[in-house]
C-alpha cells in the first residue's frame, strides 16, 4: 500500500501525492478516496480535486487544522486496503465518429504509428479506458489505456476552437472535450453524447475512476447535439449597457466544491474591492456586483438605484462629473455612468454594486461567470450593448458607507515554496526572489505571464497534471513563470515553484501589462 506524502501547499490547501507513476488502480482508489472525503471528512473541506496520482484538499483552517486533516486523510487511505475493484465494472459505452470532418488529424496519427486509418479505429475503439483527471476546461475528460502505439505528440500550434464532444489523442493520453474551447490534441473522431450539461446534477457525468469504451459509428448516425451553457435571462433590467467596456462580467467570490469536473473558482479577482463596493450600498460581502476591467462600461440606469465603484481608478464620471470611489450615490432614471481612465492610473479592475446586488441566478452555487464553460454571471458571457442588467431587492434599510479608496501596493509579492521546489536549483530560487519581473500581454483573468529571468526546472517543466490553486506560479519549459489568477484551469501539468499567499491574492488582480512584480519569501 503507497504511503501518502502531504505538501502544504498553502495555509488553506493540501497537496497529497501517491506515488509518480500513472497506475489504473491507483487513480480508482483516489477517485473511491475523492468520494470517502465526501462522506466522512467534509467539515471544513471546501474542495478535493483528484489526478492521477495525487488529489489537492481546499480547506478553511479555521474549521480544521493541517494536523487533523492529515491524520483524518491517512486514517481513510488506510481503510482502501480492504477496498477491491471489479475491472470489468461500471464500462460507459461512447460512440465516436472516426475521421474526415470529424476527425481530421487521423490520418496523421496513422502516419506517426506506422498503422492504416482503419487499424487506428480498431485499438483506439478496442481498449479500455479509466478517467484519469477532468480538468483544463470543465469536464474536459483525460483518459489513461491509450495503446502504446497510438501515442502521438500534441500538435505544434493549437486550435483556436475544438468543437464540443470531439476526441483526441494528446502524447500517451486520449480525451474527449466537452466544452468548445482551444486545444492542441490531435483530433481523431466526435461523439454526439453531450458529457456537460449545467441544468444537470451532476453537470458532467464522467468522473475520475469511470471505465470508457468507445464504439465507432457511421457518419449518417450523426445527430447535432444541443448545447447551451448559457443562462436563459430575460433582458429586463434596470442597467443598460450602451457599452460594454473591455470586459465586464458579473462576479462574487467564486464558486466551491465542482474543481474535481474542472470547473474553477472564478469569482472577484479583486475580491477586496468587491467587498468594499458592497459594503458602501449595505449589501452584503458576496453579493454579486458587475467586475469592470480596465476601461469600464457606457451604462443608463431607468429607475432610481443605489450605486458605488471600488478598486481601481478608470475614471467614473456620473451625468459628466466624477463619482468618488467608495461611497454610495444615488441615480435617477436616465442618468448614465460612464468611465473616462485617467492617465496614470494604477490598477486595471474596479467593482460596480448596487444595493440589492445583480440578480441573476446562481450556477452551481454561484453567480460568478464562468467564460469558458459559458455559465453563470449574465447569460454566461462578458455584458453587451444592448444588454439589460436586472437588480435584486434591497433588503431592508442596511445603510450604506464611505470605504477607503483602493491604494495600489508596489511591494514584493510574499510567496510559499511550491510543490515542486525541489526541482529548482537554489540559484533559480533567488532568482525568483531578487529580480524584477514585468506583466506581459497574455494578462486575463486565468492567468498572468510574467517576463524576466529564465527558470528552468531541472529535468523539463512537464509533471503528471495535478491540482493547482490561485497564487500557483507555474513554469513552463521556456522558464517563464505564469501566476494563476481565479479564472485558472483546475490541473496543470507544468511544474510549481511558488505559491502566492492568498493575503496578496488581491494585488495578482490588478497587474496590468507592463507593471513590474517582484517575489519575496512569505
Amino acid at each position: 500500500m503507497i504511503e501518502p506524502r502531504f505538501f502544504d501547499v498553502l495555509p488553506s490547501a493540501l497537496l497529497v501525492t501517491f506515488g509518480d507513476r500513472i497506475d489504473t488502480s491507483l487513480i480508482r482508489r483516489i477517485a473511491w478516496f475523492r468520494q470517502w472525503i465526501r462522506e466522512s471528512c467534509n467539515e471544513g473541506v471546501l474542495d478535493a480535486i483528484p489526478s492521477y496520482t495525487t488529489i489537492l484538499i481546499l480547506y478553511d483552517p479555521c474549521v480544521k487544522s493541517v494536523r487533523t486533516l492529515s491524520t483524518q486523510l491517512s486514517f481513510g487511505w488506510k481503510h482502501l486496503e480492504d477496498v477491491e475493484f471489479d475491472p470489468e465494472s461500471g464500462i460507459d459505452t461512447i460512440p465516436v465518429v472516426y475521421g474526415d470532418d470529424f476527425g481530421e488529424d487521423l490520418p496523421g496519427v496513422a502516419a506517426h504509428s506506422g498503422l492504416t486509418v482503419e487499424e487506428v479505429i480498431t485499438r483506439h475503439a478496442g481498449a479500455t479506458y479509466t478517467v484519469g483527471a477532468l480538468g483544463f476546461a470543465p469536464g474536459f475528460t483525460y483518459l489513461a489505456g491509450l495503446p502504446q502505439e497510438l501515442a502521438t505528440p500534441r500538435r505544434d500550434r493549437p486550435r483556436l476552437r475544438v468543437p464540443a464532444g470531439s476526441v483526441g489523442i494528446g502524447g500517451e493520453q486520449t480525451g474527449i472535450y466537452a466544452l468548445p474551447t482551444s486545444g492542441g490534441w490531435n483530433l481523431i473522431g466526435r461523439t454526439p453524447e453531450q458529457l456537460f450539461d449545467p441544468s444537470a446534477d451532476p453537470p458532467v457525468w464522467l468522473r475520475m475512476g469511470d471505465q470508457v469504451r468507445f464504439r465507432p459509428i457511421p457518419a449518417d448516425a450523426w445527430v447535432e447535439p444541443v448545447f447551451s451553457a448559457s443562462s436563459d435571462l430575460a433582458p429586463d433590467g434596470p442597467i443598460e449597457v450602451i457599452a460594454p467596456g473591455m470586459q465586464t462580467t458579473v462576479q462574487d467570490l467564486g464558486r466551491s466544491g465542482y474543481g474535481d469536473i474542472g470547473f474553477s473558482p472564478n469569482g472577484a479577482a479583486d475580491r477586496q474591492s468587491l467587498i468594499a463596493a458592497n459594503r458602501a450600498v449595505g449589501n452584503r460581502d458576496e453579493t454579486p456586483a458587475l467586475e469592470m476591467t480596465f476601461t469600464g462600461p457606457q451604462l443608463r440606469f431607468r429607475r432610481r438605484l443605489t450605486i458605488a465603484v471600488c478598486g481601481a481608478d478608470l475614471g467614473p464620471m456620473l451625468n459628466g462629473l466624477p463619482l468618488p470611489p467608495g461611497r454610495p450615490q444615488d441615480v435617477m432614471p436616465g442618468d448614465e455612468l460612464v468611465f473616462v481612465r485617467p492617465e496614470g492610473s494604477r490598477g486595471i479592475r474596479a467593482y460596480l454594486a448596487v444595493a440589492g446586488g445583480i440578480d441573476v441566478p446562481p450556477v452551481m452555487g454561484s453567480a460568478s461567470t464562468d467564460l469558458t464553460a459559458g455559465i453563470g454571471g449574465y447569460r454566461g458571457r462578458a455584458l453587451q450593448a444592448g444588454d439589460r442588467i436586472p437588480v435584486g431587492r434591497r433588503e431592508g434599510d442596511a445603510p450604506g458607507r464611505v470605504v477607503p479608496p483602493y491604494r495600489h501596493d508596489d511591494g514584493p509579492l510574499r510567496v510559499l515554496p511550491g510543490p515542486q521546489r525541489d526541482r529548482f536549483p537554489d540559484e533559480t530560487w533567488e532568482n525568483l526572489i531578487s529580480s524584477d519581473f514585468t506583466v506581459s500581454s497574455e494578462a486575463n483573468r486565468v492567468g498572468v505571464r510574467l517576463l524576466g529571468p529564465s527558470l528552468r526546472p531541472v529535468g523539463g517543466a512537464d509533471i503528471i497534471s495535478e491540482g493547482i490553486v490561485t497564487g500557483s506560479i507555474q513554469v513552463t519549459g521556456e522558464g517563464q513563470p505564469i501566476v494563476m489568477l481565479p479564472g485558472h484551469a483546475t490541473i496543470g501539468g507544468y511544474t510549481k515553484i511558488a505559491t502566492v499567499i492568498e493575503e496578496d491574492w488581491d494585488r495578482l488582480g490588478q497587474l496590468a501589462p507592463g507593471d513590474t512584480v517582484r517575489f519575496r519569501e512569505a
